[in-house]
């Protein structure tokens, strides 16, 4: 709050000016107001000039961007507030991919703009192999610097090899980097950034192991992310303290529904149970129960533990290795909805008839969960197949799962987009290289719990914002009309023409799935239309979430793994307790801007790092099938070649020198034209490819285009 208010009396100043007549102007106390100056500064939105005044960007003539750095290619500034990406000039300073950096807007023919300085490194950390280079020794003559002639061998140098193509080219290593031998994949801390005529240079911080092992390659991802593995001491010391089970006050001081059937259902593997579901039966409809664990009550503000799970923002689920947003006393044990055992949880009951809610209650209290249920069994049940599953459930399930699907239908008539963009499941080997890769199968199970989940959050969204709480709200804008006009372009060329308009509705983008819904282009469209749209992000405004057709949306369901989750359980603890007065208010909605958007950062990072990982997976198996061939999928078409998915996820390129012909390409890039067989290829044709080659420490696959053998018979060829 205090950062706004310095913001708008920055905005109304003609000339730079000191803190203390800021603080003034803006009715902030001195301490305030210096502290909110500097948090603008750090964050880029003001200018501190070299006689320590303070101006707004507008007056310094900057624009606050992300630098954009592609290899072989201009770099760019994209502005953090929308507008025409600058092609950017650097003059000393050299900026890297992420950077947010202050640019000034030159006169020109196409927009472009010089750096005027880098406000935040997006690389304070790097992985990479070592690699020393041993000097040939030297002779040297007798001089007056040498009184001795002979031969000298100079010291040796070391280079960081990254297979990152968007960090320079030469990443020298400096300091002592004896800890470490030829080849080994290492840990390095930025010491210094390159400049134009310099080099980049970089400190061994800690060795992970070896390069070819895909366990180092895997940590290093996590390192490089900044995601600590190990928790700090002080919340390993609290969750050693907190009790194996709920005490019998806290067990006796909350309303219980121990007497309710409720149950999880989960993936086979998982451990986290942070959600269970009941249904009853009533004379016009059932009430529907979704029964949440209750983080907050042990995760309280202040403590180290909370510290540790802010930081993180989120788990992450990398192949075989998860790291948790807390440690595991409590994601696996206390706060984890096991049967059999009383756990302490935020329930919200929903009294529905047909589809609609037409009341509901929402409480902290305890529940006893009669079975841990698996996807894959309850799946079972539903396709009449063997299974576990306890009789007495039967009935109930399939009473959800016919709830579910009238809840789906309701959700996709009023717009909601079903984007098919298929995930990737792992058989791992004992060396934890990729056996088997598939596509993730979801089944009805997993529909009904992600309706259910949908309707809580959405409930719980509305709910707070009826009382106006600070509150951490899961916001997703409208489509760029400007970026739609790729997605029409493709439609042109798949043969499907349809116009948009500047602001379609959900509902309009969802006929155009619809289209091509069980169809090979279905990936591509999905993409493409993705790639139009902002991505969805944390916010303390209820913006709505354009992708779900939802008027109010936030995140309640899982705050064993995601932190905003686990605000929008204190915030809604201290509403129900009558806790939540103005001074509380007040403090909390200062906050909330700055939690979110962490959370939000904490969620792209988590993002980057899980989308890595599967590359590195799939690339560890296809390296286990040089040679073989695969049809795939084209999905996109540029200068560096075409790229293929195949049916289990995996994406590689083929690239120019590896295709059958020399390939022109139209101006849209939908397609190629060979020049001397003429043969075409568009974006969604199924294409026969050989793995060629896999960079199974970058995760890149390339391919090359299967040969067609033809036959001959009597001196003819035939196909």
């Amino acid at each position: 709050m205090n950062k706004e208010i310095m913001l708008e009396a920055l905005s109304a100043l003609k000339r730079p000016t000191d803190a203390h007549t800021l603080s003034v102007a803006a009715g902030l106390s001195p301490e305030d107001g210096f502290n909110a100056l500097n948090a603008l500064v750090e964050s880029g939105r003001a200018v501190l000039t070299k006689h320590y005044k303070y101006a707004p960007l507008k007056m310094m003539e900057v624009v606050l961007c992300k630098a954009r750095v592609m290899p072989s290619a201009p770099t760019f500034a994209v502005p953090v507030d929308g507008g025409d990406d600058y092609y950017l000039e650097t003059v000393d300073e050299v900026a890297m991919d992420g950077d947010l950096i202050h640019v000034r807007p030159v006169k020109s023919d196409r927009p472009r703009a010089t750096l005027v300085k880098v406000v935040k490194r997006a690389h304070t950390l790097i992985t990479g192999s070592l690699y020393i280079e041993e000097p040939e020794p030297i002779s040297r003559r007798r001089s007056k610097k040498h009184s001795r002639p002979g031969r000298y061998k100079p010291e040796p140098l070391a280079f960081a090899l990254t297979n990152d193509r968007k960090l320079p080219a030469r990443i020298e290593v400096e300091g002592d980097f004896s800890i470490a031998q030829n080849g080994d994949l290492c840990l390095f801390e930025v010491s210094k950034y390159p400049k134009k005529g310099g080099h980049m240079k970089v400190r061994i911080q800690r060795v992970i192991g070896l390069s070819d092992d895909i366990g180092a390659r895997l940590s290093a991802l996590i390192a490089q992310n900044g995601i600590d593995e190990a928790f700090s001491d002080a919340a390993a010391h609290e969750a050693a303290l907190l009790p194996e089970e709920p005490s019998e006050a806290d067990v006796h001081a909350r309303r219980s529904l121990t007497h309710l059937t409720t149950f999880t259902i989960d993936g086979a593997d998982a451990q986290d149970f942070d959600d269970a579901v009941s249904l009853e039966k009533t004379d016009d409809g059932y009430v529907l129960g979704v029964h949440i664990a209750d983080v907050s009550h042990y995760v309280r503000t202040g403590t180290a533990l909370d510290a540790d799970a802010r930081a993180r923002g989120t788990s992450v689920y990398l192949p075989g290795r998860t790291i948790p947003m807390l440690p595991e006393a409590l994601c696996n044990n206390l706060c984890s909805l096991k049967p059999d055992v009383n756990r302490l949880t935020f329930s919200l009951l929903l009294t529905m008839r047909g589809t609609d809610v037409v009341s509901y209650e929402l409480f902290p209290s305890v529940i006893r969960s009669r079975a841990r249920l698996t996807y894959d069994g309850v799946n079972a049940l539903f396709d009449g197949k063997e299974n576990a599953i306890p009789k007495e459930l039967h009935e109930t399930l399939f009473e959800m799962n016919a709830l579910a699907k009238r809840l789906t239908e309701k959700r996709i008539k009023r717009g909601a987009l079903e984007l098919e963009l298929p995930e990737p499941e792992f058989d791992l080997a004992p060396d934890g290289t990729a056996d088997e890769v598939r596509a993730r199968t979801r089944g009805d199970a997993h529909r009904l719990i992600e309706e259910f989940m949908l309707l809580a959050n959405e409930t719980v969204a509305a709910h707070a914002n009826k009382l106006q709480l600070p509150f951490p709200y899961r916001v997703h804008e409208a489509p760029d009309a400007e970026k739609l006009s790729a997605l029409e372009t493709l439609l042109v060329a798949l043969g499907r023409p349809k116009k948009l308009g500047s602001a379609p509705s959900p509902l309009k983008l969802q006929e155009v799935l619809n289209l091509f819904k069980n169809r090979p282009q279905s990936v591509i469209v999905s993409r493409t239309l993705l790639r139009s749209m902002s991505k969805a992000r944390y916010l303390d405004k209820p913006l709505g979430h354009y992708g779900l057709a939802a008027r109010d949306y936030c995140h309640f369901t899982s705050p064993i793994r995601r932190y905003p989750d686990l605000l929008a359980h204190r915030m809604l603890r201290l509403s129900i307790e009558g806790k939540m007065n103005e001074e509380i208010q007040k403090r909390w909605g200062e906050k909330m801007a700055e939690l979110t958007r962490e959370s939000s950062e904490c969620e792209e990072r988590a993002a980057v790092c899980e989308r890595d990982g599967d590359a590195l997976l799939c690339a560890s198996y296809l390296n286990k099938h040089i040679g073989e061939v695969f049809t795939g999928t084209v999905t996109y078409l540029g200068k560096r070649g075409a790229f293929v998915v195949l049916p289990n996820t995996a994406e590689g390129r083929i690239p120019p020198q590896l295709m059958d012909d020399f390939y022109s390409m139209d101006e849209d890039h939908t397609f190629m034209m060979g020049n001397h067989h003429h043969k075409m290829i568009r974006l969604g044709d199924k294409i026969r490819v050989e793995v060629y080659e896999v960079n199974t420490a970058s995760g890149e696959i390339e391919f090359a285009m299967a040969e067609e053998r033809k036959k001959r018979r009597y001196g003819k060829t035939r196909d």
